[in-house]
């Protein structure tokens, strides 16, 4: 028996009051996951432990069966394996979006999602101007999502906040600190006047669009490694995905991971492409993961609107010929989900559990579940705690340990319903109830989230 996994990341959210009170789940019209709903087993799961840092490579390594919390994986590492960079051990790696900014504020994290070939030229520019002395190199990846190399910068202290995060706010409160973060301020600097003087973001200006004025490094990592998928499990893997952080994760699990060309990791991506991509892997794999960006891309610019668009159009172009295809086939388990909640509306995310549902064969369907949302999933026979262990499940074997049921107060976006609780079950420990949302408020300095460098490691 094979397994594909289906790996939407950012579709799950809170009620949303522009949207009549509904989740975008809730609001979007989707035949095709509400068909699967009804024939699949539904329920809930904690991708990132509670706890964690919210991000999505802790999400995904959750998915594909390894715990986050024993995982010894670095963002900056993750991203440098998805850009073909080979690090040095000694070697400082961090992400680094292209950002614009006016008047002393970061207003768009990812510079009107500047496209490959301009995110390149700049690229250029950075290495020819800042990295001939071999301290720093600059390295291109997915349109604004690049690396930033600086080598023998292992030891450095440094802490960075990620831009989407600091987007509306004053950039003097979020800028990487710590003992060690002289240097790299000075490189930040000097990077904003070769950016200014391009080309590129003089044509960007003139034709009324957001400039890649200037680099924001975070996400500091090294090289690590990760026991191979196929020797964990004794399955064959392969990921399709575009972005440089799942393509990197692929790579240190040892799967496959095949460009597409048209895929963008954004909401214009080739949802063809990448399906009959993955499709195609199912023969030749045991194990096929198929990530789709574009709703996180729609949390991440607060656009509710376009989040439901999105979710209708993964809906209509890739659930509805994925089921059709697997159900010709009926030797494959379908397993989707995805990463963590995110509120469109605050760009904040938690680490409550999201939807899941599970088809194929010998999964039987405990409760019909007449759509596949947020409090369709609470109502669900299964809450699973600790994500990696459903990795299992899908693979056909036993489910982990159970416990006694729980109440479904603690899902994400959901609300309890008559009769619902005390009826599921329930693997791990107990949930915590979801916190209120609050409104996204300007954090001082000394409160930001910060990502680390270095040997230090988060509390």
């Amino acid at each position: 028996m094979k397994s594909f996994i289906l790996l939407p990341t950012g579709i799950a959210d809170v009620p949303v009051a522009a949207l009549d009170g509904c989740t975008p789940l809730e609001a979007a019209h989707t035949p095709n996951l509400d068909r699967l709903a009804a024939k699949a087993r539904v329920g809930l799961v904690r991708q990132v432990p509670e706890g964690m840092r919210i991000s999505s490579d802790a999400a995904v390594l959750s998915v594909l069966g390894y715990d986050p919390r024993t995982t010894d994986a670095t963002r900056g590492g993750i991203e440098a394996a998805g850009m073909g960079v080979e690090l040095a051990p000694d070697d400082l790696a961090f992400r680094m979006n292209f950002v614009s900014t006016f008047r002393g504020h970061l207003v768009d994290f990812n510079a009107g999602h500047i496209g490959g070939v301009e995110a390149r030229l700049l690229i250029e520019a950075l290495q020819a101007e800042l990295g001939g002395d071999g301290r720093v190199s600059f390295h291109p990846g997915l349109g604004y999502r690049n690396l930033l190399v600086i080598h023998g910068g292992r030891k450095l202290r440094i802490e960075t906040v990620p831009p989407q995060e600091v987007q509306g706010h004053a950039l003097d409160d979020y800028l990487p600190y710590g003992p060690d973060a002289g240097k790299l301020l000075e490189l930040l600097e000097r990077a904003t006047a070769v950016l200014a003087a391009h080309d590129v973001n003089r044509v960007r200006v003139d034709l009324g669009e957001n400039p890649a004025d200037r680099i924001w490094p975070w996400g500091a990592g090294w090289r690590t490694e990760l026991e191979p998928f196929s020797l964990r499990t004794d399955r064959s893997l392969c990921i399709v995905g575009a972005v440089p952080l799942v393509r990197g994760l692929g790579h240190m699990m040892g799967a496959e991971t095949p460009l597409v060309p048209g895929a963008t990791g954004y909401y214009d991506t080739d949802w063809t492409g990448k399906l009959q991509r993955a499709l195609a892997a199912v023969e030749e794999h045991d194990v096929v993961l198929l990530h789709l960006a574009a709703a996180n891309e729609a949390c991440h610019e607060t656009d509710v609107r376009l989040k439901v668009r999105v979710i209708e159009e993964i809906d209509r172009f890739v659930v509805g010929p994925l089921l059709a295809a697997l159900e010709r086939r009926m030797d494959v388990r379908l397993y989707l989900t995805t990463d963590h909640m995110t509120s469109t509306v605050q760009r904040e995310g938690s680490t409550t559990h999201v939807p899941f549902a599970l088809w194929g064969p010998d999964v039987k369907s405990m409760r019909t579940a007449g759509r596949f949302t947020e409090n369709a999933a609470a109502a669900g026979d299964l809450h699973v705690e600790d994500g990696h262990t459903m990795l299992e499940y899908v693979l056909g074997k036993a489910l982990p340990r159970q416990v006694a049921p729980v109440t479904t107060a603690g899902a994400a976006g959901a609300v309890p319903t008559a009769g619902s609780a005390g009826r599921a079950s329930r693997v791990g420990r107990a949930p915590a109830p979801a916190p209120a949302a609050t409104p996204a408020a300007r954090r001082p300095a000394a409160g930001r989230k910060r990502t680390r460098s270095g040997d230090e490691q988060a509390p």
